[in-house]
C-alpha cells in the first residue's frame, strides 16, 4: 500500500509511519513545509495551499493535523483548536472530489477523540452512544462531519475516537516529572473514567483501518477493553514509578481553568471498544499496568 498522512511528525504520526513501514508500505507525509525531512517517509508533500493538495496514486489517506488540545484555552486557542480540524479536513475532501473516481484513496481515515461523548459518569459508551455537550464534543461532532462527505465520494471513512494515548511523549511526558517527584495524585474526587490506549496498539488500529477492511467503518473507539478510574490509575501509575501519590487537585481549581479546559482533566468517559472487537482486533497491551511499564522501559 501507499498511505497518506497528515501531522506525520506528531508522536502518533511517527508510530504510524514505523508501523505502515514494517508491513512494506510507502508512505506519503503531508506537511506545511514541503522541503522538512521527517523519517521514514518515502515522500512529503505540501499542505500549504489548500486548492494545489495532491492526493494522487495514495491508497489510504490518515488524517491526524490539528491544532494540539493542550495548551491554555484561551478564546484564540479553542478558534484554533476547531477550525485547525474542520478547516482542514474540508480542504482535503475537496481535494479528494477533484481527483478522478479511478485514482481516488480507496479509505480515509479522519482522527477524533472520545472527548465526542462529553461527561457520561459510569455509563459504558460504545460508537453507538449519543454525542456530548461542551467544547470537545462539538469540536468532534463537527469534525467527523466534515470527514464523512468522503463517503459520497466512495471513499470508506473511519473516524477513530482515539482516548488516552500512552507513550512516552503526549500525556506521559507532562505527566512523568510530577509523579516522580511524588506530587501526583487524584483529580478532584478521581472517579471519573479514563479511556486509554497504548501507542503501539494505536499505531496498529491506523493501520488496519486503512486497509480495505470492510469491518472498519465510521466511528471506531481506540481504546484499551480496560478503562480505569482516575484514582486507579494515579494508583498505579504510582506503584510503577515507585512513588507515593497523595496531593490531590481539587476539582474546584480545575474547573476554574478558561474556556472549559477542566473538562479535559474532570469529563469522565468510559469507552467500550465494540468496533475493535467486532474486527477480531488483538491488544498487545490490555491493561494499565503492563502498558504502562513498558511506556516507561520497566516490562
Amino acid at each position: 500500500m501507499k498511505i497518506g498522512i497528515t501531522g506525520a511528525s506528531g508522536f502518533l504520526g511517527s508510530a504510524i509511519i514505523e508501523e505502515a513501514k514494517s508491513r512494506g508500505w510507502s508512505v506519503v507525509a503531508f506537511s506545511r513545509n514541503a522541503d522538512r525531512f521527517l523519517e521514514g517517509a518515502d515522500e512529503v508533500r505540501s499542505l500549504a495551499d489548500p486548492e494545489s493538495i495532491d492526493l494522487n496514486e495514495i491508497d489510504s489517506l490518515i488524517h491526524l493535523a490539528g491544532e494540539p488540545i493542550v495548551g491554555w484555552w484561551s478564546k484564540e486557542k479553542r478558534r484554533r483548536i476547531y477550525d485547525s480540524r474542520i478547516d482542514l479536513t474540508t480542504d482535503l475532501v475537496e481535494a479528494i472530489a477533484k481527483i478522478s473516481r479511478s485514482r481516488r484513496p480507496s479509505s480515509f481515515v479522519s482522527a477524533s477523540a472520545i472527548g465526542y461523548y462529553g461527561n457520561r459518569g459510569d455509563e459504558w459508551l460504545d460508537e453507538d452512544g449519543d454525542v456530548g455537550f461542551g467544547f470537545l464534543s462539538d469540536v468532534c461532532r463537527d469534525w467527523e462531519a466534515a470527514s464523512a462527505k468522503a463517503d459520497k465520494l466512495g471513499l470508506r471513512v473511519v473516524n477513530p475516537r482515539i482516548g488516552i494515548v500512552l507513550g512516552r511523549e503526549g500525556f506521559l511526558k507532562r505527566l512523568r516529572p510530577v509523579f516522580r517527584l511524588g506530587l501526583g495524585g487524584r483529580l478532584g474526587r478521581g472517579f471519573q473514567w479514563m479511556s486509554w490506549i497504548h501507542l503501539r496498539d494505536l499505531a496498529r488500529i491506523f493501520a488496519d483501518a486503512a486497509e480495505n477492511s470492510s469491518s472498519l467503518r465510521g466511528a471506531v473507539n481506540c481504546v484499551s477493553p480496560m478503562p480505569v478510574t482516575n484514582r486507579e490509575f494515579t494508583s498505579i501509575y504510582s506503584r510503577v514509578l515507585g512513588r507515593k501519590a497523595f496531593i490531590p487537585v481539587p476539582a474546584f481549581i480545575l474547573k476554574w481553568l478558561p474556556g472549559e479546559m477542566g473538562s479535559l482533566f474532570l469529563d469522565s468517559q468510559r469507552a467500550e471498544p465494540a468496533a475493535l472487537k467486532s474486527h477480531g482486533f488483538e491488544w498487545n497491551y490490555s491493561g494499565l499496568e503492563d502498558a504502562l511499564r513498558d511506556v516507561e522501559g520497566l516490562s
